[in-house]
């Protein structure tokens, strides 16, 4: 069962992965247009400005599209040391159980229980700071998902009303 569940967040895990390089790849080519395209003018409510909003917009969500990808960075190599040092504290605690003499199954060398108890009280701390990091992490990622989404909405609402804004002035001139 732990092997389906481990099956199971990878490939969670690459459809994430995925679907923000796309998100990052399609906010990127589109700012890259918009912007090549863009020639700034005075503020006022025309066209040029709600461009002008778009490109801030695109850049809000590529920015943090790429603080996405540190997170996740961020992320897998405090979980990858949390995992070792819970490997590490299993080993320790069959040490501590173990009658008589005690082996560091790591070394091979022989371990007395006060050294076993004090590598047991090191590595249940680092694993419980390393599960709080790892929550503040997600907290953060989960923002940044959220800042990301919304930015590229607005972008692509700013667009939309700049394209209509050159619509109502060809209409209107006509």
């Amino acid at each position: 069962m732990a092997g389906l569940s481990l099956e199971a967040w990878k490939s969670w895990k690459q459809a994430q992965q995925k679907y923000n390089y796309f998100i990052v790849g399609l906010s990127t080519a589109l700012f890259a247009y918009l912007g090549g395209k863009f020639y700034p003018e005075t503020l006022s409510f025309s066209q040029n400005s709600f461009e002008l909003l778009s490109l801030v917009f695109l850049l809000i969500s590529i920015v943090t599209g790429i603080l996405i990808f540190e997170s996740d960075l961020s992320f897998q190599s405090t979980n990858l040391r949390k995992i070792e040092a819970q490997e590490k504290l299993d080993l320790v605690n069959e040490i501590l159980n173990v009658k008589g003499r005690k082996i560091d199954l790591d070394t091979g060398n022989e371990i007395s229980s006060v050294e076993a108890l004090e590598r047991q009280k090191v590595l249940q701390e680092f694993v419980s700071k390393a599960g709080k990091g790892l929550d503040k992490i997600g907290k953060k990622s989960e923002k940044l998902f959220s800042a990301r989404n919304i930015s590229l909405i607005l972008s692509l609402v700013f667009l939309i009303i700049s394209k209509s804004i050159s619509l109502l002035v060809s209409y209107k001139a006509v």
